[in-house]
């Protein structure tokens, strides 16, 4: 089709296929082709986006700057240039540049997640962090990632400030998110940490041994604290399985 009708649309497609079949060289210059014939917002961001999956941090950066300048209502080439900031250490920038993101348009939740994820990365911007945040759970409060991210950035929040404080609000948000979705390993292992906090023994048991079980992202994490746990409530022997089940983790991971 190229050879009879040479389009960006076309360039575009077929570095999807390319990617898809592993030849990373050729999409990379398939984005690029389609992105210089047609600069519009998706060739940008597929552009960009590809370039970041592939840790060209500093050309996606470029991409991304240029998008938004070129699309400046654009939340998906925002939220790219949020992302290619973060990449590069910039995390004063990433932060801004997702609430503007979300600023743009309040209810889309593309830019929740990596908000989310940079919740405690610019203390300059916790404030700003929260109050997004904060709209998010309050507009999509059947959302789990809503809530889960709102309670990290609530409990972060209440840490800096008061240690020690009662952590209500959090762990209502937090019970709510793993009700919505009961494999939300992620949001288990947030209660947990939060009950472990409280010396609330039975109920971190508990969280740690769901972590454990769901196998989540945090399970090394989980079995070292989990071994802690029952080593402060008299449990030798169990704890022992969980330090050695930690340190079996530990050496497959080096």
């Amino acid at each position: 089709m190229i050879s009879h009708q040479d389009r960006a649309e076309l360039h575009n497609l077929l570095a999807s296929v390319e990617e898809a079949s592993g030849n990373i060289q050729q999409a990379a210059e398939e984005y690029e082709k389609a992105a210089r014939m047609d600069p519009s917002e998706k060739n940008l961001f597929d552009l960009g986006s590809d370039l970041l999956s592939h840790r060209g941090f500093e050309p996606a950066l470029k991409v991304f700057t240029y998008g938004v300048e070129r699309y400046p209502n654009s939340v998906s080439l925002r939220v790219g240039l949020g992302t290619a900031y973060y990449s590069t250490g910039a995390y004063d920038n990433a932060v801004e540049t997702l609430c503007q993101a979300v600023d743009l348009a309040p209810n889309d939740t593309r830019a929740l997640g990596f908000l989310g994820k940079m919740y405690d990365v610019s203390p300059r911007y916790a404030d700003e962090v929260t109050k997004r945040l904060a709209h998010f759970a309050q507009v999509y409060p059947s959302n789990p990632a809503a809530n889960y991210y709102y309670a990290l950035s609530l409990r972060k929040r209440t840490l800096a400030v008061q240690p020690g404080a009662s952590w209500d609000e959090a762990e209502r948000l937090l019970l709510r998110a793993v009700r919505l979705q009961p494999d939300y390993a992620e949001a288990h292992y947030a209660l947990a940490l939060l009950y472990d906090d409280e010396k609330k023994d039975r109920n971190a048991i508990a969280e740690y041994t769901t972590v454990i079980r769901l196998k989540g992202p945090d399970l090394e994490r989980a079995h070292y604290r989990l071994g802690r746990l029952y080593q402060r409530t008299g449990q030798p022997a169990l704890a022992k399985k969980e330090f050695d089940a930690f340190e079996a983790l530990k050496s497959k991971s080096r």
